[in-house]
């Protein structure tokens, strides 16, 4: 469900009556139905939902004219303002995302995708967490997860995630870079991507620190994770200047995914395409996980005749069905060789 403060509601229901999506997957949703039916009315979308008990061993589209939602709560709206994050609203959707976990860690489904959260209120709420990737890993018990951004022009992979700029560089570890790299290859395993295709990997300084001019990140960290990485089977090469990489070495031919050092540096040529042009999917969960790459829009949340924009929750939720086509229902295993 997302924030039901935020526009997750509303993207949601559209998303569920997308008659493209729905013809290429069984679609459940997770939340409280009130917040989701009000949600669909103002949204004028053509969704019937039937509510089903989170605990139910089977969830059943017994009317292929409704839609499941397991309940993960209810009461929200009286508790929540509406375009307002709160502890209400953070702690509805860290349900909801506790619900939908369980069931995706059951086998339940075969895909888990996430309309946006709040940062903010899911810390007023008491969850300790910057955003769903680490939420989800702490409540999966995976080792280590990795944020990636695919469906556009470009599969970029993050060596860091949620941090102050200033922290990149003291962040950047080879171990912890050479792990990154390896997760690089076992998604290219996993989701059918190819063996054979190369992982670039880009420089934290510009010029890819012009011979130590710059910075030394990319002889004292970057370099050596590459080698280290080369050693044990992954065809990973750079480090490349990021601004020369995005404007002549775009992915294509043999590229399989390019590792950014961090946020910014990655999402800008993600989100290039606007909304809708990639989508966010967590590596390391023992389910596949896709989300939206774009945030909560507070402002245009619940407001007649704003209509927010499903394409990036769609595009997500189109991603989720081709790589669980992919994997062909494997557990994903993230240990690499």
């Amino acid at each position: 469900m997302g924030d039901p403060a935020g526009i997750g509601p509303e993207i949601l229901a559209r998303t569920l009556a997308n008659a493209t999506l729905r013809r290429e997957a069984r679609l459940v949703a997770v939340g409280d139905p009130e917040i989701l039916g009000r949600a669909a009315r103002l949204a004028r979308a053509p969704v019937r939902l039937k509510p089903v008990a989170p605990d139910s061993p089977e969830i059943r589209e017994d009317d292929p004219r409704e839609t499941p939602i397991v309940v993960s709560g209810t009461g929200t709206w009286a508790a929540i303002e509406p375009g307002v994050p709160s502890e209400a609203s953070g702690r509805a959707a860290a349900r909801s995302i506790e619900v939908a976990a369980a069931i995706a860690s059951r086998r339940g489904a075969d895909a888990l995708v996430t309309p946006p959260i709040s940062k903010m209120a899911l810390k007023s709420a008491g969850y300790p967490f910057p955003g769903h990737t680490e939420f989800l890993g702490s409540l999966t018990g995976a080792r280590e997860t990795r944020m990636l951004f695919t469906g556009g022009r470009f599969r970029i992979l993050l060596a860091t995630i949620h941090l102050a700029l200033r922290r990149v560089s003291d962040s950047l570890e080879t171990g912890s870079l050479l792990r990154t790299l390896e997760y690089g290859a076992a998604a290219l395993r996993n989701f059918g991507w190819g063996m054979k295709k190369r992982i670039a990997v880009l420089a934290l300084n510009p010029h890819a620190g012009e011979g130590g001019l710059f910075g030394d990140e990319e002889t004292r960290v970057i370099g050596p994770a590459i080698e280290r990485a080369k050693e044990r089977g992954i065809r990973a090469e750079g480090p490349f200047p990021a601004d020369t990489f995005f404007a002549h070495r775009a992915i294509g031919g043999d590229i399989g995914v390019v590792v950014a050092m961090y946020h910014d540096q990655g999402l800008i040529p993600a989100k290039m395409g606007g909304i809708g042009g990639a989508a966010n999917v967590t590596l390391g969960l023992p389910f596949i996980r896709a989300s939206v790459d774009h945030g909560t829009a507070f402002d245009r949340a619940w407001k007649r005749g704003a209509r927010p924009d499903p394409a990036g929750l769609i595009k997500a939720a189109l991603v989720a069905v081709d790589l669980a086509s992919r994997s062909r229902g494997r557990i994903l295993e993230w240990a690499w060789p």
